[in-house]
C-alpha cells in the first residue's frame, strides 16, 4: 500500500526490538518519520529503504575481522546507545564465528533490555545463554557489594569457566560510564586492575563508553581512559577506527 503509516509498536515488532528503541530511533533521526499529535508513525516505505542500507553493516564486518584472537583489553567509543549496541552485536557475532565462548557485563545497562537489544540484532540471546554460551551479568551490583574486586572477580571466573569448558577465550564486553564507580578515580583504578587482570587471561576484551557522557573535563579523562587499554575503537554508525595503544605499553 503507497504511504502506508505504521505504529511504533508495529515496526518494534517487525524488527524485533523494543518500542523505546524505536522512539530513539525516531527523536534522532536515525529512523524518520511523522508526528500526528502525539503519536509517530513510520511511513512502510521509508521503512524498507532503510532495512534495504546493508552497505554500513558489511563495512562494520569487515573491519571488525581485524580483532585477533588473543589476550585484549580494549576501549570503544561510540558516540550515542544505539551505535554502541550495534558495534557489541557486531562484536559477539564476530566471537561466535571464532567459536569461542561470550560474557556481557553491564554497568548502565539494564540486563533484561540488552538481551532484547541484542536478540533485535541477530545475536540468539536465548540459545547461548541456555547451553552456556553466553553470561550477562550485572557489574554494578557486583562493585556496589564488593567494590573494585567485585566485577574484576566476575571476569576472572568468567575466563576460568570459559577454560574449563574447552573454549579457548573468553570473548567479552563490558559497558562501563564515567560516573560507573562513584568518581573517575575509582574509574581508572577499576579499568587499570581489569587491564592487568586480562593481561594474564586467555580475553578479548571491549569496554564500550558512551562519548555523549562526557562534561567539561571529558576528553582528558577519555585520553586517560586510553592508556588503561590495549587497543582503542571509534565507532560512529557506518565510520570505525582500530588503534593499537602505545600508552599501554608504556
Amino acid at each position: 500500500m503507497i504511504n502506508e503509516l505504521l505504529t511504533v509498536e508495529e515496526v518494534a515488532v517487525f524488527l524485533r526490538t523494543t518500542p523505546n528503541t524505536i522512539y530513539r530511533w525516531l527523536r534522532s533521526g536515525k529512523l524518520p518519520g511523522v508526528k500526528l499529535g502525539k503519536e509517530w508513525r513510520i511511513r512502510k516505505e521509508v521503512l524498507d529503504a532503510k532495512l534495504a542500507e546493508t552497505t554500513p553493516m558489511l563495512k562494520r564486518q569487515s573491519l571488525l575481522d581485524g580483532i585477533e584472537l588473543k589476550s585484549n583489553h580494549m576501549m570503544a567509543i561510540s558516540s550515542n546507545e544505539d551505535d554502541l549496541l550495534d558495534l557489541e552485536a557486531e562484536f559477539f557475532k564476530k566471537g561466535l564465528a571464532l567459536k569461542q565462548r561470550l560474557f556481557k557485563g553491564c554497568w548502565w545497562q539494564n540486563t533484561d533490555d540488552v538481551r532484547q537489544e541484542l536478540a533485535a540484532r541477530g545475536v540468539p540471546i536465548e540459545e547461548l545463554e541456555k547451553n552456556n554460551l553466553l553470561t550477562i551479568i550485572d557489574l554494578a551490583k557486583k562493585y556496589e557489594t564488593s567494590g573494585v574486586q567485585g566485577p574484576i572477580q566476575v571476569w576472572r571466573d568468567e575466563a576460568t569457566i570459559t577454560n574449563q569448558l574447552g573454549y579457548s577465550f573468553l570473548w567479552a564486553s563490558g559497558s562501563p560510564g564515567l560516573e560507573s564507580c562513584g568518581n573517575f578515580s575509582n574509574l581508572i583504578r577499576f579499568e587499570s586492575l581489569l587491564d592487568d587482570t586480562l593481561a594474564k587471561l586467555n580475553v578479548v576484551g571491549i569496554c564500550p563508553y558512551l562519548y555523549n557522557d562526557a562534561g567539561k573535563n571529558g576528553l582528558n579523562e577519555f585520553i586517560e581512559l586510553m592508556k588503561c587499554h590495549r587497543n582503542v575503537m571509534f565507532y560512529n554508525h557506518d565510520s570505525f577506527v582500530y588503534l593499537k595503544n602505545n600508552f599501554a605499553d608504556n
